[in-house]
């Protein structure tokens, strides 16, 4: 398996947000969180983050895969705003791998922080075992409610 991580360009960005919305629209459907979900995002926004925020896509065996959208809020506090994988990739390991490889490439952040759904046993299981801690929980609608995690790194 040849992974590989490197930053977003702009003519990837039609395929990645393809991904994203295959990614996340079973999500779409359960929470119907059309403001918001990454399965309703259009090319636009998806671009603007490209240029405003680091993003990165993720590459397997040489075939775009995923990808990642990294929020600096401080030089040692980055939030995780979005990963994602092809869901015929998922739960195979690779974002163990790409969560490492992430956290691995920014040695200066202390405090990585995101949100995930509430009733996703799946993703905080995920967040938790690479040891992310609940700090607190919002409700988006009345179908979703987020969890905020963070991780310190001392």
């Amino acid at each position: 398996m040849d992974l590989k991580i490197t930053r977003t360009k702009m003519n990837e960005a039609e395929t990645l947000l393809n991904i994203q919305k295959e990614a996340f629209q079973s999500d779409l459907k359960k929470y119907k969180d059309y403001d918001s979900s990454p399965a309703a995002e259009p090319l636009d926004f998806f671009k603007y983050k490209l240029e405003h925020s680091l993003h990165y896509t993720i590459f397997l065996n040489g075939k775009i895969s995923g990808g990642i959208c990294l929020v600096k809020i401080t030089d040692t506090h980055y939030r995780l705003f979005r990963i994602f994988l092809s869901p015929n990739l998922q739960n195979r390991g690779l974002g163990s791998k790409v969560l490492t490889h992430i956290e691995k490439k920014f040695p200066q952040v202390k405090e990585w922080s995101l949100d995930t759904p509430k009733d996703n046993a799946r993703t905080r299981h995920f967040y938790e075992k690479f040891g992310y801690k609940k700090t607190k929980e919002f409700k988006v609608n009345d179908r979703l409610t987020l969890i905020e995690y963070e991780k310190k790194i001392k």
